[in-house]
């Protein structure tokens, strides 16, 4: 049996995929270890971001020149430049093969893994107090700029079953926060006769003191099955957080990136949610995308400050290769840097104010690793207390990013 090093980049999926070829190469006998320790070393890939990409790149390259063993997994895997390395490939759908690949690697064997099935019935790693609970691969969008919808296609719902005998494991080693987490997690169930409400409601059944946190779901989706979503959100284990991300305030733009929704269902979401809960807010922004104008990015920006988001993901459009966006004629590189400039300059501004608001309060906060924790509507606050436990605390001042507190009591 052979020392592994598993190396992950990208979102929460990625993270909760890296959790279940960690738990699948202990079960075949292999250690987990430190990088400097591995025989091999298995790099789980992302393909969002083309600066990401040029950064694990040049990763490989470096394990290659050092002559260290290692398996490409992820993303990537759809890259045929990743022949070049003479190593295994394992797709994001395939990980499943992964001591497969561990094994082709240890014997310098070049091979690929590259077909697309459930994680059902599969082991995954817990790391305490937060699990990542992988509900569903791929989606129904087509969206002209990602290249995801290539790396992960089609749809692939996680069992209502292994969903939640994941979740149950993770209580019984002391998990207190589970964040649901997929492409699009509104797409959730479309494939086994199920959808994202009935799977919040049969996992809600499951007894015992913990937090949901539903990712990213795409405002089309939401405003679907909106009433339904904020009845189930009302349970005291949800988290008052939703992450829907917009992408652009211009409807042109947006059906011009066949996104499937507009700027008014995002908005009709996030009233109704904010209506309810007082919600926590995410969204994503791109700038930069060859057909947006100054009226269109404009629009974008009248937006943000519109709804006030708490979170905002923002990024440089930069093409991807195999979409359709990668096709159209491209913005000149310095209109795409100016409008990110103005863009997080507004955003925050709008994220400050947003959190100012929260000053002089007090709200029950989770301890979700040292010296930070999230409150019901999961906004960051930094404050001691014991990991996994709840603490009362006072917001003493604010910043971008988090709430700084104090203790008012411990229970």
């Amino acid at each position: 049996m052979a020392k592994i090093h598993f190396k992950t980049y990208g979102c929460t999926l990625n993270q909760a995929d890296t959790e279940i070829m960690e738990a699948l190469a202990v079960k075949e006998g292999h250690e987990i270890v430190g990088e400097s320790k591995a025989d091999v070393i298995v790099v789980n890939t992302c393909t969002v971001k083309a600066s990401t990409e040029n950064k694990i790149m040049h990763y490989l390259k470096k394990l290659k020149a050092s002559n260290k063993k290692f398996v490409i997994a992820g993303c990537m895997s759809i890259n045929k430049s990743l022949a070049d390395f003479k190593v295994p490939v394992v797709s994001a759908g395939s990980i499943m093969h992964i001591n497969k690949a561990i094994n082709d690697a240890l014997a310098n064997k070049q091979s690929f893994y590259l077909s697309h099935s459930r994680k059902d019935n599969l082991p995954k790693v817990f790391t305490p107090p937060i699990a990542r609970i992988p509900i569903e691969d791929g989606c129904l969008n087509a969206c002209y700029f990602c290249q995801t919808k290539l790396a992960r296609p089609g749809l692939r719902s996680q069992s209502h079953e292994t969903i939640k005998q994941w979740i149950k494991k993770g209580l019984s080693l002391g998990c207190k926060e589970f964040d649901l987490t997929g492409m699009d997690t509104g797409a959730y169930g479309f494939d086994i006769k199920s959808n994202t409400v009935k799977l919040l409601k049969d996992v809600l059944t499951i007894e015992g003191d913990f937090m949901i946190r539903l990712g990213m779901i795409n405002p089309h989706h939401a405003r679907r099955m909106l009433y339904e979503l904020i009845d189930v959100f009302k349970d005291k284990r949800m988290f008052k957080f939703i992450h829907v991300p917009v992408q652009s305030g211009s409807n042109k733009v947006l059906k011009e990136m066949n996104r499937g929704h507009s700027v008014e269902d995002f908005e009709e979401v996030v009233k109704a949610f904010r209506k309810a809960f007082n919600a926590t807010v995410a969204t994503d922004i791109i700038v930069g995308y060859p057909t947006e104008n100054e009226k269109d990015f404009e629009e974008t920006l009248e937006l943000i400050k519109r709804v006030k988001p708490d979170v905002v993901n923002l990024s440089k459009f930069t093409p991807r290769k195999g979409t359709k966006a990668a096709l159209m004629k491209q913005l000149p590189t310095q209109t795409i840097k100016q409008r990110s400039v103005k863009a997080s300059m507004v955003i925050d501004e709008v994220i400050r104010q947003r959190n100012r608001e929260f000053e002089g309060r007090v709200f029950d906060v989770l301890i979700t690793e040292k010296g930070k924790g999230r409150t019901k509507a999961y906004k960051q606050v930094v404050v001691d207390g014991e990991i996994g436990t709840w603490v009362k605390v006072k917001i003493t001042s604010s910043s971008k990013t988090s709430l700084f507190g104090q203790h008012v009591e411990q229970f």
